[in-house]
């Protein structure tokens, strides 16, 4: 009987220690660890003075992260499809101004960009094609986002490995 008193109030024990420790995680900040943690503003892709973290959607959460790349200030800014062959859009998270144009260099073969979200009136079209047709290595597929807000997209035959991207326009 003892010993069973014992047991309960050692997993009793753990499992408040246990508690505990995923309340904490709850409670951290995840800002700019690409997550949709953000910066608390509401989602507009920034906190509205030019600075903060834009807040990424969730659907970006398991992206191959290969950076991020703050572009704001340029006429233009590159994303680099499949460099050295990998399954990844780079940078990963891109912020822009309105009125950038965004150029993706496809650096291997097999892949294309189609949008996944992107705010009311945004012009990401994606390339041209159904969901799995790609691109071929050394073209460029550009566009001109004059529309403020966070846009995600993907490459249709890789979407499940996590070959997703966002961008920011502010």
């Amino acid at each position: 009987m003892t010993r069973d008193i014992r047991r309960r109030r050692f997993l009793g024990g753990i499992g408040a220690i246990a508690t505990t420790g995923v309340l904490a995680g709850c409670s951290t900040e995840t800002a700019g660890d690409g997550g949709d943690g953000g910066d608390g503003d509401g989602g507009d892709g920034g906190d509205g003075d030019g600075g903060g973290t834009p807040s990424w959607p969730s659907y970006l959460d398991d992206a191959v992260d290969e950076g991020s790349e703050d572009a704001r200030g340029q006429s233009e800014a590159t994303i680099a499809v499949g460099p050295d062959g990998s399954l990844a859009f780079s940078p990963t998270f891109l912020r822009v101004d309105s009125g950038t144009t965004v150029n993706f260099e496809f650096e291997s073969p097999t892949h294309n960009v189609k949008p996944e979200s992107q705010p009311d009136g945004g012009g990401l079209d994606g390339t041209e094609g159904g969901e799995m047709d790609t691109i071929e290595e050394g073209e460029t597929y550009s566009v001109t986002l004059e529309t403020t807000g966070i846009y995600a997209y993907y490459c249709g035959p890789h979407e499940a490995t996590g070959m997703k991207g966002g961008i920011s326009v502010e």
